[in-house]
């Protein structure tokens, strides 16, 4: 019995150091099958050990992971990996931000991250460690209509909005306002500008001299023709008045020569 816990435990370890790496996931991580001794069990070349537990911490099946022996335990092994580009990382809730690039796992779990300067990392759950360029993001000054003026002459000032917005390159999204040191303060158009800089006297002396007739309003036209023709009508009214008149006086003067002679 003594030479069965001796030999056992040494079969276990040969068994582990003889499986070939093409048995083994070519990315991700993943529990040994065969217990190991917790001093001088491992993952192999290539893999680095992230935990230890007797029974995958409740993920390993019984019928496929028998239980160890004492001092014997299975490794949680992962081999880390270059992050290969993608365009996932975006929509994924678990990625790590390294400036101008995200890092994350394929099906979106926690990425675990070893070297921050070379990015070697790996994903627990067997997915392939990504990365992805952030989208570049452009700031500009944009500018509002101008105000009225403040004076309509001897010179005002006029005013504008002006803002720094930003907007993502290759996108449809519109422009969204930011921070206004994010824009280049020398590229920032005017937020206001002198404007009427004409005198008022110069101004009312320019219009009095002014050659060019005033347009008049239609109901100036109107009153004045309406007048036209109340004034036609006068003078038509006053000559027949006078001619009747006149027709009159004729017819009485004959009636009384006439008169006379009878």
């Amino acid at each position: 019995m003594e030479l069965y816990h001796l030999v056992f435990p040494l079969l276990l370890l040969l068994l582990s150091l003889t499986t070939s790496s093409a048995d083994l996931p070519s990315h991700g991580c993943y529990w040994t099958e065969t217990c190991q001794s917790k001093w001088i069990g491992g993952c192999g070349s290539g893999r680095i050990v992230v935990d230890q537990s007797d029974d995958c911490h409740g993920l390993c099946s019984e019928s496929k992971y028998p239980p160890c022996i004492p001092f014997y335990t299975r490794f949680h092994c992962c081999k880390p990996e270059s992050p290969k580009l993608t365009d996932r990382c975006t929509k994924c809730k678990n990625k790590i931000d390294f400036g101008d690039e995200y890092i994350c796992c394929t099906d979106c779990s926690y990425p675990h991250v070893i070297d921050k300067s070379t990015k070697l990392g790996y994903c627990k759950t067997r997915a392939e460690l990504a990365l992805q360029l952030k989208p570049h993001e452009v700031f500009t000054w944009i500018t509002g209509p101008w105000m009225k003026c403040s004076s309509p002459c001897d010179g005002g000032l006029r005013y504008r909005d002006v803002g720094c917005f930003g907007k993502i390159e290759d996108r449809s999204i519109a422009h969204y306002p930011v921070d206004d040191n994010k824009c280049v303060d020398a590229e920032m158009p005017a937020r206001q500008e002198p404007c009427n800089l004409e005198s008022c006297s110069d101004y009312s002396i320019g219009d009095s001299n002014s050659g060019t007739p005033k347009r008049m309003s239609p109901w100036a036209i109107l009153l004045l023709i309406i007048l036209f023709f109340v004034g036609i009508g006068g003078l038509g009214f006053a000559g027949y008045t006078l001619y009747k008149r006149r027709k009159n006086q004729s017819k009485g003067f004959v009636y009384i020569m006439l008169e006379g002679y009878s």
